[in-house]
């Protein structure tokens, strides 16, 4: 039997980079996932489904992330390696609040398997609908990069 696999794509999609998760939800969309993988487009609310993620044997989670690489740099991560701070040192409440829900999913003995694959944004301030060209160009090698973990 396929592991069930669930694709969590966050960001908020008017906010430049911070979209990225939005804009790589909208290709996923077009293409034909196989019948164990779904795939839902969060914002910053992924926490909010501690239910349905308990039932997955796998989570991927599209994000950008605030690491210590150079700007338009693709990552994959694992849990204890996910930054929690934006790039002004302050909190990012929405994966605070994420990594809160994965540890509580993990004493209680339910969460999956967790990746985390993204990018470090280039602008997550400005407002505007389009990523930055440098972020944009890495959303191809984000589907294939998830395309191998639903394979693996």
């Amino acid at each position: 039997m396929a592991k069930k696999i669930l694709i969590l794509c966050c960001g908020y999609p008017y906010s430049t980079d911070t979209g990225f998760g939005y804009h790589v939800s909208k290709e996923l969309e077009r293409m034909k996932l196989p019948a164990n993988v779904d795939l839902m487009e969060v914002g910053f609310s992924a926490c909010m489904i501690p239910h349905i993620m308990q039932e997955q044997d796998k989570l991927i989670i599209i994000d950008i992330f605030n690491t210590e690489d150079a700007p338009g740099t693709v990552v994959r991560l694992l849990t204890e390696e996910v930054p929690l701070t934006i790039s002004d040192g302050k909190s990012d409440a929405a994966k605070v609040h994420l990594m809160d829900t994965l540890d509580q999913l993990k004493l209680t003995g339910d969460c999956p398997e967790t990746i985390f694959i993204g990018v470090k944004p280039v602008d997550g301030r400005t407002e505007g609908e389009q990523l930055t060209p440098e972020v944009q160009s890495k959303v191809p090698i984000i589907i294939e990069m998830i395309k191998q973990e639903i394979s693996s």
